[in-house]
């Protein structure tokens, strides 16, 4: 689902055009939304505008996020055949084009026409739709979620941009050396999350119980989505080589997805060491995270997309919940946290994450401290500290 956030700061105002399904399972829609709920925080007025979509979630969309009903939510055509069985990739392809220039064309009629975008920023983190605006609106941002390539569309976003938003460090040396873009038209900020939604006072045993979870057990999580590049598999071949004491607990993933999990590691499920209760409702996930254990992140490092362009907000949310984390060692998450906050495991090696597993359960002093630190250091990591940096910007920008 598409959709566009209006913002206000003086006189200043941006339309936020992302590739979301709201409310949806996906990271993307909670990272719009949360972002534009910082937005208003720090003094604008958002108001959003998305594509007609068949949804499966039929939650309202502020209640889903835990959001405040702050901007306004309003929906534009677009042509929507992904709820067929097959050619998701092509009619995603279709949805992408249809609303981006439905967007495009209703906000020259709306505004362009009488020169009322002469004072807004056209925002999205796709650079499709940008494309369409580029052509008649001055002032466009680019918040570069994923990494460029070198078509027309994306050298034409990246030379007309005033601003390009980046979550990682290694985006910025890489826009300047595969395009040119100079580290002067560069924000730099990685995601966040809302450290009171998930440092709730809970322990782990009322959260179990909330979740009617064993008592008895050694609860290794991962929340999340379960695309090959996140890594879950390795985790799930981890469970194998753990003490049986403990259990794996993968929460999250589409039902193709997880039935093909399911039938892989049906060995592993019977036997009890782990465990797939699938997707939940994310408003469920902090009570998942305090009743952990150890929370991992098993990210890949033979894709680039894990090694070089995520700024996972899984991260942020295993570091705001107060419990030990172990994650995979590739830079993107290196950026974030140290030793001093996580334990380190070799991506893709199953044994390596037992192993790290195995380190934080047996020195839980340790575990106690690096988590407590981890838990200091988000702080530095909210919505509204990103939402500060790209609006001080984009203020100075002519």
């Amino acid at each position: 689902m598409y959709f566009a956030v209006l913002i206000h700061f003086g006189k200043m105002r941006i339309f936020y055009i992302t590739n979301a399904r709201l409310p949806t399972e996906k990271a993307h829609g909670l990272a719009t939304v949360k972002l534009s709920a910082a937005f208003v925080e720090e003094g604008a007025a958002v108001t959003i505008f998305a594509p007609w979509r068949l949804n499966p979630l039929r939650e309202d969309p502020y209640a889903y996020y835990g959001v405040a009903r702050n901007f306004r939510i309003c929906y534009l055509p677009s042509l929507d055949f992904l709820w067929l069985p097959f050619g998701k990739q092509f009619f995603f392809l279709v949805g992408l084009l249809s609303f981006s220039f439905v967007a495009a064309l209703w906000l020259l009629l709306r505004y362009g026409m009488r020169g009322g975008l002469r004072d807004t920023i056209i925002f999205s983190h796709d650079h499709v739709p940008l494309f369409f605006a580029s052509f008649f609106a001055p002032r466009i941002f680019y918040d570069a979620h994923h990494y460029p390539e070198h078509t027309p569309l994306y050298t034409r976003v990246l030379r007309k941009a005033v601003g390009i938003g980046v979550q990682t460090k290694w985006k910025v040396a890489a826009l300047e050396r595969d395009f040119g873009v100079p580290a002067s038209k560069i924000v730099y900020w990685p995601n966040g999350t809302d450290i009171e939604r998930f440092d709730i006072p809970l322990s782990r045993r009322e959260a179990r119980e909330r979740l009617h979870l064993p008592q008895d057990k050694n609860i290794v999580l991962y929340t999340g989505q379960l695309f090959h590049w996140k890594g879950v598999g390795t985790l799930a071949e981890s469970a194998g080589v753990l003490p049986e004491r403990a259990v794996v607990y993968i929460v999250g993933g589409a039902d193709s997805e997880l039935a093909e999990m399911k039938t892989r590691n049906s060995e592993l499920i019977t036997e009890g060491r782990l465990a797939l209760p699938g997707q939940r409702p994310w408003a469920e996930i902090p009570l998942w995270l305090k009743a952990a254990d150890v929370l991992v992140l098993p990210n890949t490092g033979r894709e680039k997309v894990s090694r070089f362009y995520t700024s996972p907000m899984k991260l942020f949310e295993y570091m705001a919940s107060d419990r030990p984390i172990v994650a995979s060692d590739i830079p993107s998450i290196r950026e974030i946290v140290d030793e001093t906050m996580a334990f380190f495991a070799t991506p893709d090696d199953p044994r390596s994450f037992a192993d790290a597993i195995q380190a934080v359960l047996l020195h839980a002093d340790e575990a106690r401290r690096r988590a407590e630190r981890a838990g200091e250091e988000v702080k530095r990591y909210t919505w509204a500290a990103r939402a500060g940096k790209i609006l001080t910007f984009v203020r100075l920008r002519p």
